[in-house]
């Protein structure tokens, strides 16, 4: 039994990882097979936000050496604290140990540095499948536009709305009688909006401080693509054409609640019609780059 993967481009790879685990505070479940590569979906344990990240085999090119189905589970802040020892110049082997129950970390470069991380006990949790969710916008945004719409919302409150209709996308906070509104369209190739479609209005608030975690990775992908619709969950989806994709769902919070409290990714879904295979089955830096 063989489960040994090697990542020659560490860049991307961390910072996906990463981003995962700023929103999964504790154990992260990997789904890994010779045809779809390595699967997370998880969610935090909130239940606000859910992470769905996919690495194909072709991300890792002929380093995906993966004979079956493995199903691993780790304690993703003792990742994250494994990951941010690499260094430019490496190359990472991940291994598993199945007889001492380890996931092991080989760095090779001019020196080589090896960390054994213990495996946990999966909870057993059948999650909703996002490709299923039926929401009535869609966009497509310039990577990085986020990451300035989420700091110009944050200025203002706590919490951030964001309104669809005909060809037109709105992001918006207001508190104490402080405003900021920033209104998109498609009408010049310099919009930061590349799509936006709408079947009708539609507009849900979501929370800052959640949001901020969702977009990490924000400026390490050029494109981003956000679907949603009335108080209903968000659904973010970074992808590109190395392999990888790092999708999110962010619940709603409840207007009526004083904006003060959110529903849960699952309850807000709790009347939807699901597809009956899947029923079965740090700190933000303003900084960051």
């Amino acid at each position: 039994m063989t489960l040994k993967i090697k990542v020659e481009n560490l860049d991307l790879f961390t910072k996906v990882l990463n981003a995962a685990a700023a929103v999964l505070e504790d154990d992260g479940t990997f789904l890994i097979t010779p045809q779809d590569g390595m699967t997370l979906r998880n969610m935090d344990k909130s239940r606000f936000a859910m992470v769905d990240l996919k690495i194909q085999p072709n991300y890792f090119g002929d380093g995906f050496e993966c004979d079956k189905e493995y199903l691993i589970t780790v304690q993703m802040q003792d990742l994250k604290k494994i990951l941010q020892r690499a260094r430019r110049d490496d190359i990472l082997t991940l291994e598993l140990d199945e007889a001492n129950d380890t996931l092991n970390f080989l760095y090779e470069s001019h020196i080589k540095r090896r960390f054994v991380l213990p495996l946990t006990l999966a909870e057993e949790n059948v999650l909703p499948d996002p490709t299923s969710l039926k929401l009535n916008a869609q966009a497509r945004l310039k990577g990085g536009a986020l990451t300035e719409f989420i700091k110009d919302a944050a200025i203002i409150g706590g919490s951030i709305k964001i309104t669809a209709d005909t060809g037109k996308l709105s992001f918006s906070s207001s508190q104490d009688k402080k405003e900021v509104k920033i209104e998109l369209d498609v009408s010049s190739d310099e919009s930061e909006a590349l799509e936006i479609s709408a079947e009708e209005r539609c507009e849900a608030l979501y929370s800052i401080d959640t949001f901020k975690n969702l977009i990490l990775v924000d400026q390490a992908f050029a494109v981003v693509s956000l679907a949603f619709s009335t108080d209903h969950p968000l659904k973010l989806v970074y992808t590109n054409d190395t392999g990888i994709i790092l999708g999110y769902l962010l619940a709603p919070m409840q207007p009526e609640a004083g904006m003060e409290e959110e529903e849960d990714v699952e309850g807000a879904y709790a009347d939807e019609d699901w597809d009956e295979d899947e029923d079965e089955d740090e700190d933000w830096d303003e900084d960051e780059e």
